[in-house]
């Protein structure tokens, strides 16, 4: 059979336009951009133990952690050391090894791992 415009499964219908308008090109990288993005973590309640445990074992022996963290869309991984957990905030504090300062909420941290 001969393929024409009509065909299933042919590109031949836009063939023709080879031209993108730039709002059309915004929209498309905007619509790739949205679909790369994750939603927020939920973790269980053995989970939040766990994390627990790791965390006051990194308190009381001060060894550095690896905290994954979902931040608008996207996972990011802070590695320092814990330096407070507000329990009122529900915030972990963890200083960098740039000497900066992170304030993780509990709702969107995904793993902690000592390093």
């Amino acid at each position: 059979m001969k393929e024409n415009k009509l065909t299933p499964g042919t590109n031949l219908r836009w063939e023709s336009m080879r031209m993108i308008l730039p709002e059309h090109r915004e929209m498309m990288l905007k619509r790739r951009e949205e679909d790369k993005k994750s939603a927020p973590p939920s973790v269980d309640d053995q989970q939040w133990e766990e994390f627990g445990w790791t965390l006051e074992e990194a308190l009381v022996e001060t060894k550095p952690l690896e905290v994954t963290y979902w931040n608008g869309g996207y996972y990011v991984d802070v590695q320092g050391y814990c330096h407070y957990v507000n329990y009122n905030q529900k915030k972990l504090h963890v200083v960098t090894f740039k000497d900066e300062v992170e304030y993780l909420h509990f709702e969107f941290i995904s793993d902690i791992k000592i390093i």
